[in-house]
């Protein structure tokens, strides 16, 4: 019982991910991995040529989703540095699925 209680729990932060991440299919790739694992939310390219973005998913998946945003190997990108805010427990998705924002 207390599993399935844990299962349902849901949490979910802010990113954003410096360096070579525009014009390189850094969103597609993220989008793609993030509906892999279920993950819901968004990403944007930013005027500072970084890529912002929101994450929500169980514990375990956006722990997967986080780390694979710091150390993916899409080619021609450059991860130079990933900021995260702290993960929150949230009551529900407030996303229904993942997508790209223009």
């Amino acid at each position: 019982m207390a599993g399935s209680a844990v299962a349902k729990q849901m949490f979910a932060c802010d990113f954003e991910i410096f360096g070579r991440v525009q014009g390189v299919f850094f969103r597609k790739h993220t989008a793609d991995k993030a509906k892999r694992l279920e993950v819901r939310g968004w990403c944007m390219n930013t005027r500072d040529g970084t890529v912002k973005g929101h994450l929500e998913a169980p514990l375990i998946k956006l722990t997967e989703m986080k780390n694979w945003l710091q150390n993916n190997t899409i080619p021609n990108a450059k991860i130079t540095k990933a900021e995260f805010s702290p993960i929150q427990e949230i009551k529900d998705y407030t996303s229904t699925s993942f997508e790209i924002k223009r």
